[in-house]
């Protein structure tokens, strides 16, 4: 038997690459699937990982993302939409996630609960 999801269905891929440009570029393991003019927060890129992984100004923060191909997009600053400058950051190293930020939420509740009317 197989047990239903409960709680919000998260869609994140793996990152394989961040460029050190304007606009800093990044660069999924596959399909992304996410929509141009999205908003995503990158994840587990910081130093006090077991391996560093480089890019730590960019660690746990919000982006508005331009999509520029299957697997790759750029980073825009979340409120005013500039392309970010990556070019004096510590450079990618390996690992880390880019979450999508969903802008609605679809609860899946457990068994136990009613669906909302």
């Amino acid at each position: 038997m197989t047990s239903a999801p409960i709680g919000q269905l998260p869609d994140r891929a793996a990152i394989v690459n961040i460029t050190n440009s304007l606009p800093c570029t990044v660069t999924t393991d596959g399909p992304h699937f996410f929509s141009n003019k999205s908003f995503v927060r990158l994840t587990d890129l910081n130093g006090a990982m077991p391996v560093p992984r480089g890019e730590d100004p960019l660690n746990n923060y919000k982006f508005r993302i331009i999509v520029t191909g299957d697997d790759t997009f750029y980073l825009q600053d979340p409120i005013t939409f500039i392309p970010v400058d990556s070019t004096t950051f510590p450079p990618y190293v390996t690992g880390g996630s880019c979450n999508l930020v969903q802008p609605n939420f679809v609860f899946y509740p457990s068994p136990d609960q009613a669906f909302p009317n």
